[in-house]
């Protein structure tokens, strides 16, 4: 467990939310810290902590510096998982640094104060976490869990063993672990940047960046994923029952507003968004959120298990929420089989540079709480300037008045003389320590104390549950042949606590024996034992436990028990047994039995067999039979008969798009199919909608036959703005242009047509004949000049450009595109250089290159978007202006070295304007959000205005400073905001493509580009897959808004509250 708890407590301590706590700090550091911080005293930040309780200091520089997580051992041994205080941003540097390290800390005399540091282990990645655990410490530090071990007693680890691996990383915290469930196994989380885990058994979990909750046997066997979905799932808590819970930032951001989570974790469960490939059954029932937070960086979480506080915060939950500098304090209440939550500050702090990584329980029952400092600012979603300056502490939160405990971790017990029946005994202890302690050494004695513990776990004999219940866990960890016997009585117990823990543990251990019992657990009156007896079921994994299953659910059975029942029966894998339930007239059966016989095996299921529930009245058959029917490519007639339907239907639902996606790519290759897709976009009662709804779903594929491009160049003479659209974009995206070259060019020169419409016709010109003539790059040149042209306009005008290819014939043309770029913003920069980069030199006149050399230098050197590239992109383009033309060349080289951003011109940058800020105007401010010369619409959305390609800001005035948004605004790339960054995708045909990651399915990632629109890749053709460091925010804001705009900008963001 994370908190094995310290000693007595004696001594004065000043308390730091008591008056005149900061001018006393030096002395209440004592003797050994106020010579070190004479010069310098280290000042807490101020605290707001629950009346009632008060906070004193732990552990503070220079005894550490910069703390992230931390566990304690059964001697009271703080061990402190360290940063260095710099942000590195890739595998390669930090594997090349090892910069982090793993701190040990002493309280030598028992006042509550660690007052001795070794570095117990260094040299290391990225340790979060840390679980003590039978003489050793276990701890994730990517790419894999380790045990550290001080075999020589000199505090310092001198053995080091891999356990499991890998996970990849880049410098963000997304591993954290291990966790110690009361089943014995080891739990841990993360793994959005991909994992691929492989036990020492060969147990394999498979590939994917869904980050998940991952667990295996303490010697690193029988590895497993219990729940997949979110980006960063953090900390882990088990309930006393062994529930599993955790934070998680990212659990979804649906509609550009980011929700970061508190889960409850159905076993071998999904969320509701998944960020990466399913690795897991989907059972069509995702774990939800217990507590749905904001955009508050969740870190460590604890479950209180102590009595100092009382026993109102006995078994509730402490949780650090790093970005809104706050402790919540939540307590569960059970809710059938899952939980619904309380959740309340205990402690905040008015201190920006305050941020608790971690909380955990000592053996006294007062908590001790880590401040990481300010260092952090890579993938730090509200300190996004690094702040290395501002260290860390350890504070210890206590209940005022309360009395100390005696003897907390039990050290006048002597242990070497305990009996097996002694130390059974001491598993009702009230203290925490004690009872962890003793647990461990019954487990390590094996058989020897599996008697103890059978006779311990008997109603007869304890008449404490909580004991039993104990016993139970410890019991089931025995290898004893008698384990199943003594598990299936415990689940006669007359408290369902006790029958839980025997029932948990039968699955575990797949007890055959027990099948009986845990069929008739089935309808046990306590929901919770419900559900865990059909995941038991599931892991014994026996046929003739199917009928039982099925039995034992009604119409109105909760979703956690409707998971579990489904999930049991897709372990078993028997779709022949479970044909039956398809064909008996009850619908939640037949629900049921068509989503496990689809998971087990899709071909399983005939036709026939799920045709009559295609028009169903009740929707939960309906749509399991359109989403199976969809996926069949055996299946013609049905399928093109429900592809009729949905885009019949009076109103189009935009739910069923994924669907009709589906039968669009299942069938791209049927000319059947092609036949009646021209038939439904060119009859005259087809309405606007079905036809749209049919053109988003044509609009992943790359190549069509000439029969569906006639019908869709037909719409491009449709009197509907949205089909016109629609229709260029999918010629343009299946590389059709050249048939419609004639219409495209009437659309482009029309003025009376819709702008984007034309600047998209452009677009489609230029890629195909890699050229404009001069009407039509006059026409893309108009677009691009007009300051009060709509962003998006301006880009499809940029794209169209960003096709032509210059040469001799056309050198006007690349005169007129380096006038375009000196007034370029950074929103379409880049793409106005894409020409000059496809230059060949060796083709033009030396003087000629040179003088458009020379015209480009000059017009970069005055873009008010330069500040947007990159060396790399003023690097390629140096390359074609060589040594010989020495003029252009030192231009270039000039821009080069003076076209990117230091960090000390950063900051100076910022406090220019922080020195200003009380002068910006919120009414200006909101006008130029909404400006085209801002571009800040387009993207992100405030209230019911604006895109969703970026995070909303609605509430960003709550969450970030003046700082924050000036840096966010100029610097974009400095962090980027997590759940919005940027991938680089390459497929086998060696495109690239940027963007956002729209959605993931088992087949295909599709990306969301800066223009807004959706691409698909197939993982067939993914070659690879990376994050790019870079925003898909444009940098270079300051170089076309004044400091009067900035302020005004940010002072417009810090009132959207």
């Amino acid at each position: 467990m994370k908190a094995l708890p310290p000693v007595p407590r004696t001594g004065k301590r000043k308390k730091l939310t008591s008056p005149g706590a900061l001018v006393a700090i030096t002395f209440f550091l004592g003797g050994a810290f106020t010579s070190v911080l004479a010069d310098k005293p280290f000042r807490p930040p101020p605290f707001k902590v629950r009346d009632g309780f008060e906070v004193s200091l732990a552990a503070a520089p220079p005894l550490l510096k910069y703390p992230m997580m931390a566990c304690l051992d059964d001697k009271g041994h703080l061990y402190v998982a360290e940063s260095d205080g710099r942000n590195l941003t890739t595998r390669k540097e930090i594997e090349k640094e090892l910069p982090r390290f793993i701190r040990r800390l002493t309280d030598t005399n028992g006042d509550g104060l660690f007052d001795k540091s070794t570095i117990f282990a260094d040299r290391m990645t990225m340790p979060e976490g840390g679980l003590w655990h039978n003489g050793a410490l276990y701890i994730v530090s990517a790419p894999y869990l380790w045990r550290l071990e001080d075999t020589t007693g000199d505090g310092v680890a001198d053995k080091r063993e891999k356990i499991i691996g890998e996970m990849e990383f880049d410098g963000r915290a997304n591993q954290h672990g291990p966790y110690l469930g009361p089943n014995g196994r080891l739990y841990f989380s993360g793994g959005h940047f991909g994992y691929q885990f492989t036990g020492t058994d060969g147990s394999k979990t498979g590939k994917s960046r869904a980050g998940g909750i991952f667990s295996c046997l303490p010697d690193g066997s029988d590895v497993r994923i219990d729940g997949q979905g979110p980006i960063n799932p953090v900390d882990v808590v088990f309930t006393s029952s062994g529930e599993v819970l955790s934070t998680a930032a990212i659990y979804d951001s649906f509609g550009g507003r980011r929700h970061d989570a508190l889960i409850h974790w159905f076993p071998r469960g999904l969320t509701q968004r998944l960020y990466g490939e399913p690795l897991l059954p989907q059972t069509g029932h995702r774990v939800p959120a217990t507590i749905r937070w904001g955009q508050v960086a969740p870190a460590g979480m604890m479950r209180y298990r102590g009595t100092h506080f009382g026993k109102d915060y006995r078994d509730s939950l402490f949780a650090c929420h790093f970005n809104s500098n706050q402790i919540r304090h939540i307590q569960l209440h059970p809710d059938g089989a899952t939980f619904t939550a309380k959740d309340t500050q205990f402690l905040s702090s008015t201190s920006r540079d305050f941020h608790p990584a971690d909380i955990l329980e000592d053996a006294d029952g007062s908590l001790l709480l880590l401040d990481t400092g300010g260092w952090l600012s890579w993938g730090c979603p509200h300190s996004k300037a690094a702040k290395p300056e501002v260290l860390g502490a350890i504070y210890r939160i206590r209940r005022t008045g309360a009395a100390p405990s005696p003897d907390p971790r039990g050290t006048m017990i002597t242990w070497t003389r305990q009996t097996p029946t002694s130390l059974a005994l001491l598993l009702g202890d009230p203290r925490p320590a004690v009872r962890d302690r003793a647990r461990s050494i019954l487990v390590t004695m094996g058989t020897e104390s599996f008697e103890a513990l059978t006779q311990l776990r008997l109603p007869s004999v304890t008449k404490k549950a909580s004991v039993r219940r104990r016993a139970v866990f410890a019991m089931a960890q025995i290898k004893h042949p008698d384990v199943g016997k003594e598990l299936r009585c415990s689940l006669q117990d007359p408290s369902a606590e006790v029958r839980q823990a025997a029932a948990r543990s039968l699955g575990e251990l797949r007890i055959e024996e027990s099948i009986p019992e845990l069929a008739t657990a089935l309808k046990d009156e306590d929901p919770l034992l419900r559900r865990l007896a059909a995941t038991a079921l599931g892991r014994v994994g026996n046929p003739e436990t199917i009928a039982p299953l099925f039995l034992s659910l009604q119409a109105d059975s909760s979703p956690a028990f409707q998971h579990a029942v489904r999930l049991a029966l897709i372990e078993i894998g028997d779709t022949s047994e479970c044909l039956p339930w398809l064909k008996n007239p009850t619908p939640h059966y037949q629900a049921t039995a068509l989503r496990v016989m689809e998971q087990i095996d899709a071909t399983s299921l005939r036709l026939e067999d799920v045709v009559p529930f295609l028009r169903s009245a009740l929707p939960q058959l309906r749509n399991e039979a359109r989403r199976i029917v969809a996926a069949r490519r055996d299946w013609k007639e049905p399928v093109f008969e429900l592809f009729r339907e949905i885009l019949s239907a009076e109103k189009q639902d935009p739910a069923l798009s994924p669907l009709m996606e589906e039968i669009v790519l299942g069938f791209s290759a049927d000319e059947e199919f092609h036949q009646m897709l021209a038939r439904l976009l060119t009859e005259p009662s087809a309405t606007e909608s079905s036809r749209h709804l049919l053109l988003s779903s044509l609009s992943y594929l790359e190549q069509l036959p000439a029969i569906t491009t006639s019908a869709i160049g037909s719409l491009l003479k449709n009197p509907s703005r949205k089909l016109r659209t629609e229709a260029i974009r999918i010629i343009i995206n299946s590389s059709s242009s050249s048939q419609f070259l004639h219409e495209l060019e009437a659309i482009a020169t029309n003025p009376e047509e819709d702008p984007l419409i034309r600047a998209a016709s452009l677009e489609g010109i230029a890629e195909h004949s890699k050229k404009l003539s001069n009407t039509l790059f006059a026409v893309t040149e108009a677009f691009l000049d007009d300051p009060s042209i709509n962003p998006e306009i301006q880009r499809q005008a940029a794209r169209a450009m960003s096709h032509v290819e210059l040469d001799r014939e056309n050198q006007q043309q690349g005169k007129a595109l380096a006038r375009l770029i000196a007034s370029a913003t950074p929103f379409h920069l880049s793409l106005l250089l894409e020409p000059f980069q496809r230059l060949n030199p060796a083709a033009w006149p030396s003087e000629e290159i040179k003088s458009l050399g020379s015209i480009l230098a000059e017009a970069l050197r005055k873009s008010p978007g330069r500040k947007s590239l990159k060396e790399t992109d003023l690097a390629t383009l140096s390359k074609k202006f060589t040594e010989d033309s020495s003029k252009t060349h030192r231009a270039f080289q000039s821009l080069i070295h003076g076209g990117t951003h230091k960090s000390e011109e950063r900051e100076r940058r910022l406090s220019q304007l922080l020195e200003i800020t009380t002068e910006g105007n919120a009414s200006r401010g909101r006008v130029l959000f909404h400006a085209n010369r801002s571009t800040c619409s387009l993207c992100h959305r405030v209230g019911n205005q604006g895109g969703t390609l970026g995070p909303n800001l609605s509430e960003i005035g709550a969450i970030r400073s003046a700082k924050d948004l000036f840096e966010a605004i100029l610097f974009p790339s400095a962090t980027v905001v997590n759940g919005f960054e940027s991938y680089l995708l390459t497929d086998s045909a060696g495109e690239a493509h940027t963007g956002l990651i729209h959605r993931e399915t088992t087949d295909a990632v599709y990306l969301r580009q800066v223009n807004q629109q959706v691409i698909r890749i197939p993982r067939e053709k993914l070659k690879t897959l990376l994050r790019s460091p870079v925003s898909l925010m444009p940098a270079g804001l300051g170089g076309i808004l004044s400091d009067q705009d900035l302020i005004d900008l940010v002072a417009y963001l810090q009132v959207c509250k």
